[in-house]
């Protein structure tokens, strides 16, 4: 029995545990692994990154717009000689750095390069140093010639290796007494992969990395948020292809194709120089998980626990009914073989009272009287069937009855006699009071049938009975026939 339990219950985990897998891996297959939503996914990304590296560009001019627009500052430009401009300009770019550092809204983007420029593009001073002065810069990054020519602010992407700057550099006009622009502030945040981090986690979290284009697409900088691989895809063809059309038309191109598990897209990088100096890439991965069976397998883990506790309680629950049905079945095996006075001494809180009746029928089969006392030996129901009529006491009439009523007693059909005082004594009975549900006429009738046989047997006369209720007893009243 118990192998019956454990096979049928295995079949219904195992049912269920593939149905679930079934059920799931359907529901789940399109979310997973939609195409369409991960090219969206990777375009959000893009706009995203594009927008925060924007706004990190325009919060700068501003606060660098502020800033030279003090007298301090202007002052740098009134010096006497060359030099003492220069050491001005070295000062004041020092301060303007740990001005910007303390700068919340420039948190993990700290400045690089604090440079004051004159007119022409050339560089007067910077922080920390003494280098860079009297440096080209105008001619190195025609970006920042055309600031100080149109007196605006803007921004752009420095990539020198010869002069070893890969920086994203903002600048802002300084402008004299009159009005003219007599230089330039430039501050250059570092353009690194802690750069870009610090983007990917302020936006969509995804894998985004920042390449220029040349011959073939080169990364400068990228979030790390991949394996090597993810890198190295970022500068396959059709992402170099993506790359080029996203720069030809100022739009989210997508790359074709899964590549290193990821969908690729490129986006110009807007706010910086003329929208065609960098290129933002993005990567997200192609499916939510790496497979469905890695995501579904606890439903089979589920399920092979599930068959364990079948096995366990199925021999459990075997035995906890097998054995005592083992021993009901020997013990009857034994009984018909001759062991008539073998009963069963099995105490089960299902098959007690199966037990019960076992015995109870191999008594009567065997005429064996069932033993109907209590433990210690006291009656346990009572030996005869039927009400009890102890409580009924017989008087003799001693106030005597007339002869009429007497002679009229006992010719009194039998039946209707007897049903009369039936009555009588049930009403008797109800009106004290008593149950009457368990009282049959046809006991009452046996009892005083017995009591007149005895009357007889003790006077040799006839007696009928009177019902007299006497206080809370009822009486039966002995009349004799009338000699």
């Amino acid at each position: 029995m118990r192998w019956k339990i454990i096979v049928f219950n295995a079949i219904i985990v195992v049912l269920m545990g593939g149905l679930t897998y079934a059920l799931l891996a359907t529901s789940l297959g399109d979310v997973v692994q939609n195409p369409s939503q991960r090219k969206t996914e990777v375009a959000q990304s893009l706009r995203a990154a594009s927008a925060q590296l924007a706004l990190d560009a325009l919060r700068l001019e501003r606060w660098m717009d502020e800033k030279t627009n003090t007298a301090p500052v202007r002052e740098i430009y009134s010096g006497g000689t060359p030099e003492a401009r220069s050491e001005a300009a070295t000062v004041q770019a020092n301060k303007l750095r740990d001005a910007a550092v303390a700068e919340t809204a420039f948190a993990k983007m700290a400045p690089a390069l604090v440079l004051f420029v004159d007119r022409t593009g050339v560089a007067m001073g910077r922080n920390g140093s003494g280098l860079m002065r009297g440096d080209k810069m105008g001619e190195a990054y025609p970006s920042l010639a055309k600031s100080l020519e149109t007196g605006n602010t803007g921004s752009d992407v420095w990539l020198n290796r010869q002069r070893q700057e890969q920086l994203l550099a903002s600048y802002a006009p300084i402008r004299g007494e009159n009005g003219e622009v007599v230089g330039a502030l430039v501050v250059g945040t570092p353009l690194n992969d802690d750069r870009l981090s610090r983007t990917s986690e302020m936006t969509s979290g995804h894998f985004i990395a920042l390449a220029v284009p040349a011959a073939q697409l080169e990364t400068v900088a990228s979030s790390g948020r991949g394996s090597s691989g993810v890198v190295e895809a970022a500068t396959s063809a059709p992402v170099t292809q993506s790359a080029q059309a996203a720069l030809s038309t100022a739009n989210v191109a997508a790359a074709e194709g899964v590549h290193a598990g990821h969908v690729f897209a490129a986006a110009p990088l807007s706010g910086y120089g003329d929208d065609k100096r960098a290129v933002i890439i993005a990567a997200v991965p192609a499916s939510l998980v790496g497979s469905l069976g890695g995501l579904l397998w606890p439903v089979f883990g589920v399920s092979a626990l599930g068959i364990l506790l079948v096995i366990v309680t199925g021999v459990l629950l075997g035995n906890y009914f097998s054995r005592p049905v083992s021993e009901l079945e020997d013990g009857l095996l034994a009984v018909i073989n001759g062991r008539t006075d073998l009963r069963f001494q099995i105490e089960h809180p299902d098959l007690g009272g199966l037990v019960f009746r076992i015995n109870s029928l191999l008594n009567q089969l065997m005429g064996v009287p069932e033993d109907t006392t209590d433990e210690e030996g006291r009656p346990s129901i009572p030996t005869q069937g039927g009400p009890s009529f102890e409580d009924l006491s017989v008087q003799q009439d001693a106030a005597g009855t007339s002869a009429e009523v007497a002679q009229a007693l006992h010719a009194e059909d039998a039946n209707a006699y007897y049903q009369r005082l039936f009555g009588e004594y049930v009403n008797a009975k109800r009106q004290l009071g008593e149950a009457v549900d368990h009282i049959t006429q046809s006991a009452f009738v046996a009892h005083i049938r017995q009591n007149e046989q005895q009357a007889m047997a003790q006077t040799g006369t006839a007696v009928r009975y009177r019902v007299e209720v006497r206080g809370n007893a009822i009486t039966l009243v002995a009349v004799p026939a009338a000699g």
